[in-house]
């Protein structure tokens, strides 16, 4: 989506949180809201489906996300993360591209796979600006302390198996983190344990370059407390208009106060 108005706009490319669902149900709302502020907008599906259909349409997309865990080249995550990385590729061919400017964002697996595609497009992204991120962590079960989503350790039962354990690792979001350029603002929820705060604060201590962190101390996952999500609302609002107007931002460092 973009505005109306002729001209080149700056991108902003959205992924997605977990599930199977249709893009034009969930997301139309989000994506005209950015488009009206300014941006080329680029809403991309997690899933190689048509942007109006979902799990009805797609059963065997049950429990994708621990599709072939236990193989790095078969796990669903990969050619999810490959789609991701094609998004950038697409967008730089767009004639109303600014030719400048390109940030992502995302919420939940749309935080894992903002981070992950930093790490894989680490020159062609300006900014990531995501929400309580999923994926980092993997094997946390492993090591006495909580992970969160895609939960393979947990689901795979009282013993795990090290070859998810090891495939893990490689679709981590800390894995990826070392190779981000771009400045990262993350919102964290203190009380979250679908996207513990643990495993995202080690992400964050991998990126070399500048990093903010939202502190949502009394927030739990952003659909389970929605109300608590305020920080997040206003900062991602703060950056986003900076990045539009200016190409760039200031990040509050260390953490951004509660």
């Amino acid at each position: 989506a973009k505005t109306a108005r002729a001209g080149k706009f700056p991108a902003l490319i959205m992924y997605q949180w977990a599930g199977v669902y249709s893009l034009e149900a969930q997301t139309l709302a989000s994506v005209k809201d950015r488009a009206t502020e300014g941006w080329l907008v680029f809403n991309v599906d997690s899933h190689d489906i048509p942007p109006n259909e979902g799990q009805a349409e797609h059963p065997e997309l049950g429990n994708y996300q621990s599709q072939g865990n236990t193989d790095r080249e078969a796990a669903y995550f990969l050619k999810m993360y490959l789609r991701d990385a094609r998004a950038v590729d697409y967008i730089k061919t767009r004639t109303d591209w600014d030719g400048k400017t390109i940030v992502f964002q995302g919420t939940s697996m749309g935080g894992q796979q903002s981070l992950a595609t930093a790490g894989l497009r680490p020159d062609d992204v300006d900014a990531v600006i995501i929400n309580v991120p999923s994926g980092a962590d993997f094997n946390g079960d492993a090591h006495g302390h909580r992970t969160g989503y895609p939960n393979w350790l947990t689901n795979a039962g009282a013993t795990p198996n090290p070859k998810i354990a090891e495939t893990g690792q490689y679709f981590d979001t800390v894995n990826f983190a070392h190779r981000i350029k771009a400045p990262v603002v993350a919102a964290i929820g203190f009380l979250d344990t679908t996207s513990p705060p643990a495993g995202i604060f080690a992400a964050l201590n991998e990126i070399p370059g500048k990093k903010e962190a939202i502190s949502m101390i009394e927030s739990d996952h952003n659909h389970i407390t929605p109300e608590k999500q305020g920080a997040w609302n206003d900062r991602s609002k703060e950056v986003r208009d900076a990045l539009l107007n200016t190409g760039t931002f200031k990040v509050v460092e260390p953490f951004a106060k509660p």
